[in-house]
């Protein structure tokens, strides 16, 4: 697949999934070391202009992701936009990240991709300073002030 760059970075999408306990679901990526949210690439594919890609594309893409990385035994309240960061991922490439929030109103999220994560936890979002967690998620917490 073709994922997207605008101004030569990387366009991220995914989901900040929040339970009422005020935690958040994050994957625990073995390669980094780190948590992060539910998330991927925005594909080519999936906008009709990828110079310039509307919420709503964003959106699909974050289901998407959502679905690959925790399995399709899950389902989902619809994605509300939360924001936009810019970020340099792990690998020194630079990348926009854009989070939706949402909630599982029905199933068990798995560890759909176990060769790039080791777990998922729910973790207290006031604690998550406490936690390795990835560059973007670092980055709204304090964009967003959510600890």
């Amino acid at each position: 697949m073709n994922h997207i760059l605008i101004d030569n970075k990387i366009v991220l999408s995914g989901c900040l999934i929040i339970n009422d306990k005020k935690e958040i679901l994050l994957l625990f990526r073995k390669d980094h070391k780190h948590y992060e949210t539910p998330g991927g690439k925005v594909e080519a594919s999936e906008c009709l202009d990828p110079n310039n890609p509307s919420i709503d594309e964003l959106r699909k893409t974050a289901e998407r992701e959502v679905f690959e990385e925790l399995g399709n035994n899950i389902r989902i309240s619809k994605p509300e936009y939360f924001g936009k960061v810019e970020f340099v991922v792990p690998d020194g490439r630079k990348a926009f990240a854009n989070k939706f929030i949402t909630k599982i109103i029905s199933g068990e999220p798995i560890v759909a991709e176990p060769d790039i994560f080791e777990k998922f936890d729910y973790l207290q979002i006031n604690k998550l300073q406490d936690y390795p967690i990835s560059p973007d998620l670092r980055l709204f917490l304090k964009k967003y002030k959510l600890v």
